[in-house]
């Protein structure tokens, strides 16, 4: 695993360009973009746009490696809402291509076996495998909202190349699941891999995130499962609840590249 990290833009609780200035000063290589709004939607950023942007990107020395495109709010699993999240999530990897940006990750929604088995889940990832395909661009599911071996059976049934995984430790471990068995049931799979801690929850309150290296992730070990399951990018540091961003962040890869270059 390279040494260089990634990290997730909105993290620094800023503008899109001035957080990918405060990415490239604190010597990140690649960054993950939200786009699902502001001026970076794909209803916002023109032809002439996407082409600045491209070219600011690199000016800085950075690599834009993925498009975020979590909807939010009930995702895909709501089935009145579901044609409005296939267009909004077609545009997003319809903008990838054009930036050549090669990974959009997104976020299904809490997914119950109901869900499954009613078809329109299933049917809203054949879709998205289809435009995934068409467009050249894979799309990553978070692990988030269910079983880690739950989105491995999906997988299997759209079967496409194109299809992978999103892998948060904090957020499984949040959600009540172990954070790093899920590794083995997605393996092979997993097309980004976040770099973000936690703790779990208890009766008497709920799991929340902390700061990297302050919470119950075994860092070491999640290296190595991951260079174990077949990963080969870098881990992509995110903050969702940070205080002070710029300087947890730093923080944060000042730790994770010790770890990794050990």
């Amino acid at each position: 695993m390279e040494s260089q990290l990634g990290v997730v833009l909105d993290s620094f609780r800023q503008l899109p360009r001035e957080a990918l200035q405060s990415a490239a000063q604190l010597g990140f290589r690649k960054v993950e973009m939200p786009a699902v709004s502001g001026p970076v939607a794909p209803t916002e950023l023109t032809g002439t746009g996407r082409r600045h942007l491209s070219k600011f990107v690199s000016s800085l020395g950075l690599e834009l490696s993925a498009l975020g495109g979590d909807l939010g709010g009930t995702r895909f699993t709501d089935s009145s809402k579901l044609e409005q999240s296939l267009e909004k999530t077609r545009a997003i990897l319809e903008m990838a291509r054009d930036l050549r940006v090669p990974v959009v990750t997104t976020h299904l929604g809490p997914i119950t076996e109901a869900d499954l088995q009613e078809g329109y889940l299933v049917e809203a990832v054949e879709q998205l495998a289809d435009w995934s395909d068409r467009t050249g661009t894979f799309v990553a599911f978070e692990t988030a909202g269910a079983d880690p071996a739950r989105f491995a059976d999906l997988l299997r049934r759209i079967n496409s190349p194109t299809l992978g995984m999103c892998y948060d430790p904090a957020s499984l471990l949040i959600d009540g699941f172990e954070p790093l068995a899920g590794i083995e049931p997605v393996a092979n799979t997993i097309l980004l891999a976040r770099a973000r801690d936690a703790l779990a929850g208890s009766s008497q309150r709920p799991g929340r995130e902390v700061p990297l290296g302050e919470g119950q992730i075994d860092w070491p070990e999640y290296l190595a499962a991951l260079d174990q399951a077949g990963y080969r990018n870098v881990p992509f540091i995110r903050r969702t609840e940070a205080r002070r961003p710029l300087e947890e962040l730093a923080d944060a890869k000042r730790k994770l590249e010790r770890l990794v270059r050990a």
